[in-house]
């Protein structure tokens, strides 16, 4: 499993509303189980590392914030289901391309 198959997982959320409405109250253990039985080889680790990664890039690159508890990032979760969130305030700052670009995997490197 790869942090580019956990990206492409949320990309389908992000352009799949009835996907996304039926994930956004599970737990991350209940998204991981159902992602999986859809064909998603993707697991909990992997989802976290590549939620971080993709925060750390708006907070620090397009923010140009410190990476810390005053970004103004960390106010867009507040309300909202974690999984909305992830998918407008977090995936929704990067276009596919610059998604592709991060996540594609490199020859002779494990994501």
């Amino acid at each position: 499993m790869s942090q580019t198959a956990a990206i492409q997982f949320l990309m389908d959320l992000r352009d799949t509303d009835a996907l996304r409405v039926a994930y956004r109250t599970r737990n991350l253990l209940q998204v991981v189980f159902h992602a999986r039985d859809l064909g998603y080889d993707v697991t909990a680790e992997d989802l976290a590392k590549t939620v971080a990664r993709l925060e750390f890039g708006v907070v620090v690159d397009k923010d140009q914030q410190p990476f810390g508890g005053s970004s103004r990032l960390w106010r867009s979760m507040w309300g909202l289901a974690y999984l909305d969130y992830v998918v407008e305030y977090v995936l929704g700052r990067y276009s596919d391309d610059e998604l592709r670009a991060v996540f594609v995997p490199q020859a002779g490197v494990m994501s």
